[in-house]
């Protein structure tokens, strides 16, 4: 416990809002830098992702989206383009669809971001190069609204959030009602840690499958290989840590926001930040603090 408590020393110096860590099910470190982090609906910015990637997942088990290997033209009829025949959902989960980022300070003003997002150029051909973009986000969301015929925050508020007990939560949407599927959530320290657990539970909650087995398995499991220690999956990141070659996944987002699973050791991390200019500093804790505490105690 010792451990924890130097830890807790370091945190406490920097821009750490909130931190949980769960082992075997059961949460053995619980910080927040003020009474307020405890209950506030934090920005959780791209983890809204891997979460949206969960909703696409429980929208394939229950037969909304037929496959992730169908065209995003099909969803699209007022802006077929052939040069775009050719991406798929799987290109939009992995964000291998070659169609230019032009980023999010262009794509926010714009009037319609679906319309914007399909503008964009074909850079590469679909599958050759990720190039991360919170557009390809936005277009899943809105696959899966016209699929399933009600908004992606209903969705996941009926099929997902319910089920694990979220209610605080904030989605914002865009000027044509669709959920902002990049970075567009808002929710509890306690409800990301729930979002963790279902993904080491293997999409399990309780004594009721929330996301089949084959899902969770398929999309954390490595596709695009970024550096010698990390990869993408759906939506999700796959981390490596010196010697841990198990597979860690994890979701994250802007300024240090955090939920990091290592199935081998049953854990579950989450943080949540107001890091400015290093933000994958909750990554450093991780590895050099949590992990070693979890291993060798």
């Amino acid at each position: 416990m010792e451990y924890l408590i130097e830890f807790e020393k370091k945190i406490k110096k920097d821009h750490i809002d909130s931190v949980l860590v769960q082992s075997n099910n059961r949460i053995i470190f619980e910080y927040y830098r003020n009474r307020k982090m405890k209950e506030k609906q934090h920005k959780i910015y791209s983890i809204t992702k891997s979460v949206l990637s969960i909703l696409v997942g429980i929208a394939v088990d229950k037969g909304f989206i037929k496959d992730i290997n169908t065209s995003i033209v099909d969803y699209f009829p007022e802006n077929k383009d052939d040069a775009k025949k050719d991406i798929t959902i799987k290109h939009l989960l992995t964000m291998t669809s070659g169609l230019h980022s032009p980023g999010n300070n262009r794509m926010i003003p714009s009037k319609n971001w679906v319309n914007f997002v399909l503008q964009q150029e074909m850079i590469h051909p679909p599958g050759n190069e990720m190039v991360y973009s919170c557009g390809s986000s936005h277009l899943l969301s809105a696959i899966l609204q016209s699929t399933t015929g009600i908004s992606t925050e209903e969705f996941a508020k009926k099929h997902l959030f319910t089920s694990l007990g979220i209610t605080n939560y904030r989605w914002n949407q865009d000027a044509q009602g669709i959920s902002i599927g990049g970075f567009g959530l808002s929710m509890k320290t306690s409800d990301m840690l729930k979002i963790g657990s279902l993904y080491l539970n293997k999409g399990r909650w309780k004594s009721k499958q929330i996301v089949s087995t084959r899902w969770v398995e398929e999309s954390t499991f490595p596709k695009v290989r970024i550096d010698d220690t990390s990869a993408y999956a759906y939506h999700w990141w796959n981390m490596t840590f010196g010697n841990h070659t198990d597979n860690i996944f994890c979701a994250s987002g802007y300024e240090g926001q955090y939920i990091i699973v290592a199935p081998e050791y049953k854990l579950v991390t989450v943080f949540t930040s107001s890091i400015k200019d290093e933000s994958s500093r909750p990554l450093g804790y991780f590895e050099n603090d949590i992990l070693p505490y979890i291993v060798f105690r």
